[in-house]
């Protein structure tokens, strides 16, 4: 939990939450909204009283703290349900029993391994980096293209950047004619 602390702390303004953790256009969204209401409750109550009708204020503060209460309460389900450090055991797990599978030549099972673990963490360089390889292996040039692409824009994937490199060089290359039999 000490790593999510921050990005809780940041739910005091609507859509910082968002943006810190990669979901910017919902954050812009949620920002936006949260101070265009905040803003017209302000003035409404405070600077231009006679230019709002009488229950306008009220709903205008009443909507900006809904929208709070909304963005706060979202922020805080995806922490406690949807993190990627919530769930690091099983992806560390997932991430062994798909390197087992691949080593072993079972290279559905790997597959279906990584895409389960994927599906907990998006941003995981590591699993892109051993699909893109996995469908390089099973001569899936254009899937292994793409993945390894994906790898690159990751924050993590710059790790990568010369492995990623040598493999798209080998994927773009001219296949190797076979061996004549003399």
């Amino acid at each position: 939990m000490p790593r999510r602390l921050p990005i809780a702390l940041l739910t005091v303004w609507p859509g910082l939450a968002q943006i810190w953790t990669g979901q910017e256009v919902l954050g812009l969204i949620l920002a936006t909204g949260f101070a265009a209401t905040l803003n017209l409750a302000i003035v409404s109550k405070f600077l231009w009283t006679e230019a709002f009708a009488a229950g306008l204020p009220g709903f205008f503060a009443t909507l900006a703290a809904l929208t709070w209460v909304a963005a706060c309460g979202y922020t805080v389900w995806w922490l406690w349900r949807r993190h990627p450090a919530r769930h690091r055991e099983a992806i560390d797990g997932l991430f062994r029993d798909a390197c087992a599978a691949y080593l072993q030549g079972r290279w559905d099972d790997s597959r279906r391994t990584l895409e389960r673990l994927l599906a907990l963490d998006e941003t995981d360089a590591d699993a892109l980096m051993q699909l893109a390889t996995l469908y390089q292996r099973t001569l899936q040039r254009d899937l292994a293209r793409s993945t390894y692409r994906q790898c690159l824009d990751l924050e993590g994937g710059a790790k990568w950047r010369w492995e990623v490199g040598r493999a798209l060089a080998a994927l773009d290359a001219p296949p190797e004619p076979a061996a004549q039999a003399a």
